[in-house]
Order: C-alpha cells, then sequence, then structure tokens
C-alpha cells in the first residue's frame, strides 16, 4: 500500500485513484489516445451530440484545452462535426464510426481493469463501490 495515501482525505484518495485508472486505461489504449481525449469520446457515447462549450464544462477543462483535443480527435477520425438548425455560431461535435470502435475498445480495457479490482477487493466491495458512487450524496 502507498504510504502517501494514508494520510489522504476522502476527495483527494477519489482523485488519485481516478488519476491512476484514467492513466492505466490510456496506457492499456492501442489507438494512444490521451485521457482527455478518452474522457471527451465517453462523454460523446452518453451525450450523442455536444458543442465544444459544453463539453468543457462537463469534462472541466478550459474551452481552449477542449479545443486542442477535439483537433486531435478530429484529425484521426474519431468524432466529426456536426450541423444544428438554428445555431451557427457553435461547432457540435459528434462520434464517427472509429470514434464508436475506440470506445468500444476502451470499455473492453475498463471491464479488465474493473476485474482486476475484483480480484483484489472481491466482487462485494467493488459493487458497494459502484453503488456509493452512484448515490446522490454531493449538493451541486
Amino acid at each position: 500500500m502507498n504510504i502517501n495515501l494514508q494520510d489522504m482525505n476522502l476527495i483527494d484518495l477519489l482523485s488519485e485513484k481516478h488519476l491512476a485508472l484514467r492513466k492505466r486505461v490510456t496506457q492499456m489504449d492501442p489507438d494512444n489516445i490521451n485521457k482527455t481525449e478518452s474522457h471527451i469520446l465517453a462523454v460523446l457515447k452518453i451525450h450523442t451530440m455536444l458543442s465544444i462549450s459544453e463539453i468543457s464544462r462537463i469534462i472541466g477543462i478550459s474551452r481552449q484545452g477542449t479545443h486542442k483535443s477535439i483537433q486531435g480527435l478530429l484529425s484521426h477520425g474519431y468524432v466529426e462535426t456536426a450541423e444544428v438548425a438554428g445555431n451557427q455560431r457553435d461547432k457540435h461535435i459528434v462520434l464517427s464510426p472509429n470514434g464508436v470502435e475506440c470506445n468500444r475498445k476502451i470499455l473492453v480495457i475498463k471491464k479488465q481493469l474493473e476485474q482486476q479490482i475484483i480480484s483484489k477487493l472481491g466482487h462485494k466491495n467493488v459493487e458497494l463501490i459502484k453503488t456509493l458512487l452512484k448515490e446522490d450524496w454531493l449538493d451541486v
């Protein structure tokens, strides 16, 4: 066990585990997309179509940072721009077929990692963690 984790509060512990898991996913990804790009693809899978500003708000980084990541995803064919009737100002982003396939590969990786976590913590504990994280315990 990492001695540095012993003195951390809940917020920092969750952040550390989140960063470590995102890093592991990107290291195992055959498409070599970074953690921000991976996060954007996951958000687009859920929301189908979003503007760059909306993506920025959801993932919590600057619009400029999001724009740079979107440009990388566009250049590799993982996302496409979409026209929205009545909105000429904002670019809207959708998953391309390559992006859908990339998300599928990343989901396989995530399931493998979840199995590794289950083998260390036990199925019952992982289900408890998932249940607790799904609870509405933040007033945001």
